[in-house]
């Protein structure tokens, strides 16, 4: 019987078919084993079928391993890379339409011919299946599978047709070309090549073209006697173009159809054999290595002959017993029992060296002179079996699968890189010696940061790094502190003290006055607060932070956000608001990031907003504000949580008017009641109260004011000017400043000057939502900073101011005016009950017409009546806060 020929193949890619889809729809009865097997066999026949398999829509062909560097590819690169070659290996090999038919595993090839791609070759397997034919020519390309013009010319020179197959199965016509890599556009060029190589005269009329065509595919030597550069350049004179590289690849395809070029198949080379099993490479598996194995078995060699003969037993002086010098057992009475152990042949022989296994399967030996620096006699002195040990490879022994170690000190360092494998070419030294040199300074700042031991008696210190106190600090209350060395040097201490669970704040503590490097400084300092000894810091420092920690922590509305993560408070936020639109939900939460602070996070409307709190001894500080309790921060935040955050862009958001109102509208005071005014207006002269009601009822314009001596013509351009809406009820009003009251200018002479009225509020109770302060005499007026106060009325002198009406008195004032209508700014005037009663109203209108012109920002609300700042909006904005009824 003649000997098998055994092969071995690589099993990666049957792995992975294994476990495919396809390989599960083609073999479902098969288990999974012999579809490997499968595999393996297909891949030794034709690896570029069973390669191309693994291209599917489940894209198995990226579980393949190519390269130790393929993963840091993009996988689209990859995969585009792949496919570009499976495409010109694949049309440079033809595929045969009629096997793929008859062998649909190998249909897989269709996909990637020149013209096709998925979608096409599928359906034109469909369609010659559908018809129950196999392809005989390539006309049938577009006569039967209806393929368009541009399809077939790109590729049908790359789908071949057996036509020695087909001679005796069809009556049709079997083009011999059809099976070459001949495109149809040259058949004509390749007859008359064949033609002229046999020398015939293709003008005579029994002239066979075909004919010459099979005898020359027959006897192919012929063709060299040709002169395709000649040729060529009678079709470059036809306007055919430069055609020297076709022809002479056409002469090529005659001498041999479809030849395959690829390298043929060669049994694996010893090493290939050596990667092939232990799925490694050179560039993973070399000289130099450093591996980590197992010592399995202590290695011996057994005496024999001479070596037994020369033998000298050695007797222990202190316990009297016999040593065997070769094995090391000492355990023996008598010196006859010694020889009697040699001649048993039981003793095992000399240790040489330690057996070892690495994770890839292979066995390795190290040398008992390689086990270590140190002389070593009995290798089990310093190793036992099943220890792992970190060794460098010496040698490989590729034939006996085994390689040589050494675990000695000196090698696994390689101060001197003996063992260290070359560099290539494009190696950045130059970035390796700066990461080199930036490691050694990161060390030695490190040695020069170490924490230096303190002689410091309290019951807070301890001579503890930061790791080990916050390890500590982990079952310790919160607000306790632990004072320690800083790694700022001997003139520092840090304490360290619990803000909450795993948050811990570090306090720099400044020692001056100190008498040596180990003892306490005699004044402690805190950035820029001086402290007597480390109680005062406690009591007076961490102890109130964090006892003003703690109140937040037991806030109501404080949340655990796994220590102040930003995308949590805002997941809570945006969840409350959903459940509450009406409402504006806020919450507080320890910052990790920012220990010691706080985070605040509120959701006024679809965004979040997040900001931060810090504790301090005295208490709060948020917003460049300081607070002295929780309540007081909250009371503040709810008042002004919508005015612009400091250092942040003050981009307005609200484009509505304030107070409802728009410019030109009907003036709405908003909190006042109907019936108080009615009231207050009873006592009123009725040319005074006609005016008001005529303000009130018409629609305004604020218009200006002509200034001080004014021209008749400038007057009269004012009023036109001023015109506006109100001008088509037959009322105009002259335009007035936005600090003027829209009240009726009186009539003046110019030859006397007259000041403009100041007069004080009317006397109300201070519970009307619309009241204004009064500010006596005797009372020394408070001045805001953003208010310009007026001392004493300035006269105007207009000669020709018009008379509208003449029974209404205008208070005008040329004193330019800020927007803060604050009372206790002005000096106070002594009038009559009644005028009193008019300015009152007046000031009112005043208020009106500064709001229309948008100065509601700096002026407070007359339905609060509050002087503090600046006032919350109201309208469409005023939301309640989560916790307001």
């Amino acid at each position: 019987m003649a000997p098998i020929n055994v092969e071995l193949v690589d099993n990666e890619l049957s792995l992975v078919y294994e476990n495919c889809t396809k390989a599960e729809a083609d073999f479902r009865q098969y288990p999974i084993l012999l579809r490997q097997a499968i595999s393996v066999a297909r891949r030794l026949q034709d690896p570029l079928i069973e390669f191309a398999q693994l291209c599917n829509a489940d894209e198995d062909i990226m579980c393949m391993h190519f390269n130790q560097f393929q993963d840091e590819v993009n996988k689209d690169d990859l995969m585009n890379a792949l496919y570009l070659e499976f495409v010109n290996r694949v049309n440079e090999v033809g595929v045969d339409i009629n096997r793929a038919l008859h062998h649909p595993y190998t249909a897989s090839l269709v996909q990637f011919v020149c013209g096709l791609g998925p979608r096409k070759g599928y359906n034109l397997i469909k369609t010659l299946k559908q018809n129950n034919m196999q392809l005989e020519n390539r006309t049938q390309l577009v006569m039967v599978c209806h393929m368009g013009p541009r399809v077939f010319i790109n590729c049908a020179g790359f789908i071949k047709i057996d036509t020695n197959s087909l001679g005796d199965s069809t009556e049709a016509y079997v083009e011999v070309l059809d099976g070459s890599r001949v495109h149809p556009e040259t058949y004509e060029w390749a007859r008359k090549m064949a033609v002229d190589a046999l020398e015939y005269d293709d003008t005579a009329e029994d002239a066979n073209p075909a004919g010459a065509l099979e005898e020359i595919l027959e006897s192919p030597e012929r063709l060299r006697d040709l002169d395709l550069d000649a040729f060529a350049e009678e079709l470059e004179r036809q306007d055919y173009g430069n055609k020297h590289i076709t022809l002479y690849d056409i002469r090529a395809e005659l001498n041999h159809r479809y030849k395959d070029l690829r390298t043929p198949y060669r049994p694996p080379t010893p090493e290939e054999k050596f990667n092939m099993l232990t799925k490694e490479t050179p560039e993973t598996f070399y000289i130099g290595k450093l591996v980590m194995c197992r010592v399995t078995s202590i290695a011996r060699r057994k005496p024999q002959g001479d070596i037994l003969d020369q033998a000298n037993p050695v007797r222990n002086e202190e316990t009297q017993l016999w040593q065997c010098p070769f094995c090391q057992k000492n355990d023996f009475p008598e010196l006859s029992e010694v020889w009697s152990h040699f001649d048993a042949g039981s003793c095992p022989g000399q240790a040489i060296g330690v057996k070892t296994r690495s994770d890839n399967g292979i066995t390795g030996f190290i040398h008992v002179k390689n086990l270590s620096d140190k002389h070593v006699s009995n290798p089990e002195d310093r190793v036992k079996v099943g220890m792992t040990l970190h060794c460098r490879i010496t040698k490989i022994d590729i034939d006996r699968f085994t390689i040589d170690l050494t675990s000695k000190t000196s090698d696994l360092m390689d101060k001197e890189s003996q063992w260290k494998p070359s560099k290539d070419l494009y190696y950045d030294q130059d970035t390796e010696d700066a990461e080199l040199k930036k490691e050694e300074e990161k060390k030695t700042i490190k040695a020069r940061q170490t924490y230096i031991k303190r002689v410091i008696v309290h019951p807070s210190f301890h001579n503890i790094s930061y790791k080990e106190c916050e390890r500590l600090m982990a079952d310790m209350e919160q607000g306790d502190v632990i004072i320690r060395p800083s790694s700022k040097g001997s003139d520092h201490l840090t304490a360290t003290w619990k803000v909450d669970e795993g948050i811990y704040q570090h306090i720099d503590v400044r020692e001056e006055g100190k008498e040596n490097a180990f003892s306490l400084g005699q004044s402690l300092w805190i950035n820029n607060e001086e402290f007597e000894d480390l109680d005062e810091i406690i009591a007076r420092h961490i102890q109130p932070i964090a006892s003003h920690a703690r109140d937040i922590l037991s806030f109501r509305y404080y949340k655990d956000t796994e220590g102040g993560k930003r995308d949590i408070m805002e997941q809570i936020l945006v969840d409350d608001k959903k459940k509450a639109p009406s409402k504006i939900p806020y919450y507080f939460s320890a910052s990790k990031q920012y220990p010691g602070k706080f985070m605040l996070g509120y959701c006024p409307r679809v965004k979040p907003k997040i900001e931060y709190i810090s504790v301090t001894p005295d208490g709060f500080r948020y917003r460049g504000q300081e607070f002295h309790s929780i309540n007081s921060l909250i009371r503040w935040f709810k008042e002004h949580f919508r005015d612009p955050i400091p250092g942040m862009s003050t981009t307005p958001t609200n484009t509505r008017t304030p107070m409802g109102m728009s410019v030109g509208g009907t003036p709405v005071l908003q909190g006042m009641d109907a019936a108080a005014i009615q009231r207050a207006t009873a006592g009123l002269p009725s040319s005074i109260y006609n005016t008001l009601a005529q303000v009130a009822g018409a629609t305004p314009r604020i218009p200006a004011t002509p200034q001080l001596g004014a021209t008749p013509q400038q007057y009269q351009n004012a009023r036109t000017y001023a015109g506006g809406f109100g001008a088509g009820y037959g009322y105009q009003q002259p335009v007035v400043t936005p600090m003027m009251t829209p009240m009726m200018t009186p009539s003046y002479h110019a030859s006397q000057p007259v000041a403009t009225p100041s007069y004080q509020p009317t006397p109300r109770s201070s519970n009307w939502p619309g009241s204004t302060p009064r500010q006596h005499p005797s009372t020394t007026p408070r001045h805001h900073p953003s208010v310009t106060p007026r001392q004493q009325p300035t006269p105007r002198h207009h000669p020709s101011t018009p008379r509208h009406q003449p029974t209404t008195p205008r208070q005008h004032s040329s004193t330019p005016q800020h927007h803060s209508r604050t009372p206790s700014s002005r000096t106070p005037q002594h009038h009559k009950s009644k005028a009193t009663t008019s300015a009152d109203w007046a000031k009112m209108a005043e208020m009106w017409a500064k709001k229309s012109q948008g100065h509601y920002k700096s002026t407070p609300s007359p339905a609060q009546g509050s002087n503090v700042g600046g006032s919350t909006p109201v309208g469409g904005d005023s939301t309640p806060l989560i916790d307001e009824r």
